[in-house]
């Protein structure tokens, strides 16, 4: 844990932190419900408040009274759920609801002849068990069109969104026609519609929405559609559940200080896609729009496909310098590249793509296990590889300025893909955005993402189409998004520095960043760690679970392996080909671990040794000879003398911290460059682990050993970084961000 408080402390407060996992699933709720537990207190229960008037809630009792919490067979039903303490947020539709869902969605005549499963959807849509976090109020309601920080007991991150009227919409139709029920466990709102989620995949959505019916017959055509099948996903999430049935629940001993941490109770399969419109692809590409025969079936097959199919393979051979002929499904085709660049694997609400949290500037707030998203001090970012065979890389930034105060304001708050910044980056900069390469046709850069996808009728009216499928996410795009030589180019020319999270989509698809809760992972659970020795013990730590202050960490987070690890990590490919340094962050104290790199291309067990094994106990600024890790206030923060510092820390093989990265709980004032308070944590490095020729069509995997007989030792994982040797040459020297 990368925190100024002592190794004792942690090791007497870890199995208290071991009970803090957020209860974001319905894995968490409990099934058995303990009488002697339910809530005593002058305010009425959740359930009180609906049966005390059954002539609105009389058909959502019934499903909730029909509807188990779990599988077991002594589960208990949801409503008794309700009745015990607890924080759950309940959105309860009116039996009016329930008669036009029936009727409009379902062509049913009544609630008795829903089948088990859509009540279970129901009911489970409709809670949100906020666990240790108060229920949301209308207050806490996202009012953009993005998500809920907490999902459903169905594991779904439910919209919100403000009309022009004042009124709040959640999943695009419901509105709250009646909020802020105050009861003793939660906070019950009356909706006028039954929220009921997709179960559609990703590519079907896409490709039934209205205005993106290019990009879904594209996805059907090329192959996606199939690999993105919810039945893989279901049958993968079903097989995790099945061989680790007897784990789930149980708690995994933290070698090295103390305390049990929850075994993972779920592996979510999910994607995340980037779609642009109809209009888009005709507006900057010519790509004629889809015509219809008026007698269409319900599939919607258009009838000038194959001048669509025509238009865009010439635009996309154009662009990307490639031909697009042959097998669609040939994951070499341009077209299928093209695709295959627009989808992610891990499923992310929008506003969970970027996680704030210790940025520099930015104040989290005062409740730390729910950090404040309304000032942004400087933009975030966050990089994640593409789909396929040919992984490319993409980069998604949220516009941030001082209260929204900048030179664009009409980019605050907004999320881009690959935007290239330009910042005050100098030693005592501010880190603000100056400037930004625009968007110009098909260069693939400043793709601003649509929070929601309101689509105009003939009429003028405008609905708000769904973008949550059942296995993740798609969100359109305002530009189109294309690798093209200007677009990797432009990303392979400046500093990448991604969190280890993005590089493991079963974090993002499980909602487990900066999550309320530590967690064990048993092996084979990431697919892109591979190759785990028996004795490895993989262990994910989060500040935000503590509520505590001190961590040195890039976004609050960190990985510690423990046990006599060996294991192998497949890298995020680089955008373009060329020479860079390969970094990763350390943070090292006594408790660490000697660890031997290797790093390999193509080599899924790499064997070649990138130097001599690097040793996580050594603490920088007193174990090193001449003590050359000087903090920038000893020097008075003159940049000559700081940077004559930083050169002697390079000859080492290290770089400080990056300025950007501040300490949790600094109110983003205390960056992690220039923090140390002595003891037994040493200052947040970066090791430079090789200096190298990267090839970006090539994979390169990176393996970790411990060298050490010590089975209580840990090991680091918190960020890396490709540095391309145009910064790490400049002649200006790299900033220091």
């Amino acid at each position: 844990m990368e925190t100024v408080k002592t190794a004792k402390w942690l090791c007497s407060t870890a199995v208290a932190m071991a009970t803090l996992f957020s209860p974001i699933t319905f894995y968490s709720c409990k099934e058995n419900i303990d009488e002697s537990a339910y809530a005593i207190a002058e305010k009425k229960q959740i359930v009180e408040l609906l049966e005390s008037d059954t002539a609105q809630y009389s058909d959502f009792i019934k499903i909730l009274s029909d509807v188990k919490l779990g599988t077991s067979d002594n589960a208990s039903k949801l409503i008794s759920v309700l009745s015990s303490r607890g924080n759950y947020t309940v959105f309860a539709p009116t039996n009016e609801a329930f008669k036009t869902f029936l009727h409009d969605k379902l062509k049913l005549n009544s609630i008795n002849e829903l089948s088990d499963e859509q009540k279970k959807m129901i009911a489970y849509n409709c809670v949100i068990d906020n666990g240790d976090n108060a229920a949301y109020e209308l207050a806490d309601f996202p009012a953009n069109g993005t998500t809920f920080g907490f999902a459903t007991l169905d594991d779904r991150r439910l919209t919100s969104e403000q009309k022009a009227s004042g009124d709040y919409y959640i999943n695009a139709d419901a509105k709250i026609i009646k909020s802020n029920a105050e009861a003793s466990n939660g906070m019950l709102h009356t909706v006028d519609h039954v929220i009921f989620p997709s179960t559609q995949s990703v590519a079907d959505i896409v490709a039934s929405t209205p205005n993106t019916r290019i990009m879904g017959q594209l996805m059907a055509l090329t192959g996606w559609k199939d690999k993105l099948d919810t039945k893989i996903s279901t049958n993968a999430e079903d097989k995790y559940l099945k061989d680790y049935a007897g784990r789930i629940g149980t708690k995994e001993y933290f070698e090295g200080e103390g305390g049990k941490y929850p075994f993972m109770s779920k592996r979510r399969v999910r994607y995340t896609a980037f779609v642009e419109p109809d209009q888009v692809l005709h507006d900057e590409w010519g790509i004629p729009l889809p015509e219809y025969d008026e007698n269409a079936n319900s599939d919607n097959k258009i009838k000038n496909w194959d001048a669509i199919l025509q238009a865009l393979e010439s635009k996309c051979e154009a662009v990307m310098g490639e031909t697009a002929k042959g097998d669609y499904t040939n994951e070499d085709n341009t077209l299928n590249r093209f695709v295959a660049y627009h989808i992610l694997e891990g499923g992310m609400p929008l506003n969970g793509i970027v996680q704030h949290y210790n940025e520099f500037g930015y104040d989290l707030g005062s409740d730390t296990k729910n950090p404040q998203t309304k000032k942004l001090a400087v933009n975030i970012w966050d990089y994640y590889t593409t789909i396929g065979k040919h992984r490319a890389l993409l980069k998604v930034t949220q516009v941030g300025g001082a209260d929204y105060n900048m030179a664009a304001g009409e980019d605050a708050t907004h999320y881009f893909i690959n935007r290239i910044s330009r910042y005050d980056d100098s030693f005592n900069g501010t880190y603000e955005e100056l400037g930004h390469t625009p968007n110009s046709v098909a260069n693939g850069l400043n793709v601003r993402i649509m929070e929601q996808n309101e689509v105009a009728d003939e009429n003028g009216d405008t609905k708000v189409y769904p973008n949550n499928a059942l296995n993740g996410y798609f969100y359109t795009i305002n530009h189109i998004l294309v690798n093209s030589k200007e677009t990797y180019t432009a990303l392979g020319s400046e500093r990448i520095r991604f969190d280890v999270t993005t590089m493991l989509p079963e974090m993002l698809s499980n909602d487990l960043r900066i999550s309320d809760g530590y967690q064990y992972f048993p092996k084979g659970y990431f697919s892109n760690i591979l190759n785990e020795g028996q004795s490895t013990r993989i262990f994910y730590l989060s500040s935000k679970s503590t509520g505590g202050s001190g961590w040195k960490d890039a976004q609050g987070d960190e990985f510690l392996v423990t046990g006599a690890y060996n294991f192998v990590m497949k890298l995020p490919p680089v955008p373009k080909s060329g020479s860079y340094e390969l970094r990763m962050g350390v943070v090292n104290n006594l408790l660490r671990s000697m660890v031997q790199c290797y790093l390999d291309e193509g080599n899924s067990y790499p064997v070649t040794p990138t130097s001599l094994p690097i040793d996580q106990r050594e603490n920088a600024a007193t174990d090193w000879p001449g003590k050359i890790w000087v903090k920038d206030e000893d020097n008075n923060f003159d940049e000559a003398m700081c940077r004559e510092c930083d050169r002697n820390l390079r000859n080492m093989g290290y770089l400080k911290g990056p300025n950007y990265w501040c300490l949790n709980g600094s109110k983003g004032k205390t960056t992690v460059r220039d923090h140390y308070t002595g003891g037994a944590y040493g200052p947040n490095m970066r090791y430079i682990v090789k200096r190298q020729y990267f090839d970006k069509d090539k994979t390169y995997y990176i393996r970790f050993k411990c060298a050490v007989d010590n089975p209580n030792s840990q090991f680091f994982l918190d960020y890396f970084e490709f540095c391309p040797s145009e910064v790490y040459d400049s002649p200006t020297g790299e900033d220091i961000w």
